[in-house]
C-alpha cells in the first residue's frame, strides 16, 4: 500500500508545480518588465553578461583566425592584382613622361631647323647605336646616303651641336661627335665675338684654343659655331650660331699667348634620341 500512496504524492507534486509554473508565467507576461520574473532574469543577465564577455575575447581572436586563414587565397590574390595594377599605371606614367619629353625634344628641334633659315635643308633621324670607345666617339643614325646624307655633313640636336657624319651606308650612318678627340670646330665666344678652335677631349670637357690672352671671358659664357672653315683643321662646314656649350674654366696658357678655356658641352651625348642633319648650307 505504501507505492500507490508515494505514486500519488509524486502525480500531486508535479500538478501543483506545473500550474504554479503556469500561473508564475501567465502573471509575468500581463505585468512585462515588472513581472516576477523580470528581477530574476536581470540578476541572471548581470552575472552572465561578464563571464559571456571573457568568453568572447578568448573565443573571438581564434574565431578571426580561421576566418584569416579560410580566406587567405583570395587576399593573395587580391594582393598581386593590386600589385599589378599598380606596375600597370607606373608603367602608363613612365610612357606618358618618355612621350612628353619626346614631344618637347622634337618641337625644340622644329625650331631650331626654323631658326637655320629656309635655304638650309635638314632631315631628322633616329640615333640607333652609341660606338663610345676609347679610340672614336661615335653615334649611328638610321638614315644614309638613301636620304641624301653625306660625308662631312653637319649634325645638331635641339640642346645644340652634335657632331659631323664620316661614314656613310645606304640607310645609316657614323656621326663623329664634337667630344671626339679627333673632333675641330671653329667656335665664337658670345659675348666678345672672338673665334678659336673647339677640339674634343674624350670623357673630359671640349677645350678652347686660340683665343688671345686679352680677350675677357668669363665662366659660364657661351660658345657657338663660327660658321666657317678652317682649312686642313676643321673640315666640317657647320652653321653659324650653333651652340657648343658653356665656358667652364678660364686660364691662362703656360706660354702667355693665349687662354686655357674648358667647355662644358650643351649636349648629353649619353642620352641623344633624335637629331637634325644639315643637307645643304643653303648656298648652293
Amino acid at each position: 500500500m505504501a507505492l500507490p500512496s508515494r505514486a500519488r504524492s509524486a502525480r500531486l507534486l508535479v500538478v501543483t508545480l506545473v500550474s504554479v509554473s503556469l500561473v508564475t508565467i501567465t502573471i509575468d507576461y500581463r505585468q512585462g518588465d515588472e513581472g516576477p520574473l523580470a528581477s530574476l532574469g536581470d540578476a541572471a543577465l548581470t552575472v552572465i553578461s561578464p563571464l559571456q564577455e571573457a568568453v568572447s575575447k578568448v573565443t573571438k581572436p581564434i574565431g578571426n583566425f580561421f576566418s584569416t586563414l579560410v580566406r587567405l587565397p583570395s587576399i593573395r590574390h587580391d594582393e598581386q592584382e593590386l600589385r599589378a595594377r599598380v606596375a600597370e599605371l607606373e608603367s602608363q606614367i613612365a610612357t606618358s613622361t618618355d612621350g612628353s619629353a619626346r614631344l618637347s625634344e622634337l618641337e625644340a628641334l622644329l625650331g631650331l631647323r626654323g631658326s637655320l633659315g629656309e635655304d638650309i635643308a635638314t632631315t631628322g633621324a633616329q640615333v640607333i647605336a652609341n660606338g663610345v670607345s676609347n679610340f672614336e666617339w661615335t653615334i649611328t643614325i638610321d638614315k644614309g646616303s638613301s636620304d641624301g646624307i653625306g660625308v662631312d655633313m653637319p649634325v645638331v640636336a635641339a640642346a645644340g651641336l652634335v657632331g659631323r657624319v664620316t661614314r656613310v651606308a645606304p640607310d645609316s650612318a657614323v656621326v663623329q661627335l664634337i667630344i671626339d678627340p679627333d673632333s675641330f670646330v671653329a667656335g665664337r665666344l658670345d659675348v666678345s665675338r672672338t673665334t678659336g678652335l673647339v677640339s674634343g677631349e674624350g670623357e673630359r670637357e671640349l677645350r678652347m684654343n686660340l683665343v688671345p690672352t686679352a680677350t675677357e671671358v668669363k665662366p659660364g659664357e657661351q660658345i657657338v659655331t663660327a660658321g666657317y672653315r678652317i682649312p686642313g683643321v676643321a673640315e666640317g662646314v657647320f652653321p653659324a650660331g650653333i651652340l657648343i656649350g658653356s665656358v667652364s674654366r678660364v686660364l691662362p696658357n703656360e706660354a702667355d699667348l693665349e687662354k686655357f678655356i674648358t667647355i662644358r658641352p650643351a649636349v648629353d651625348f649619353s642620352t641623344l634620341d633624335v637629331v637634325l642633319v644639315v643637307l645643304s648650307d643653303g648656298s648652293g
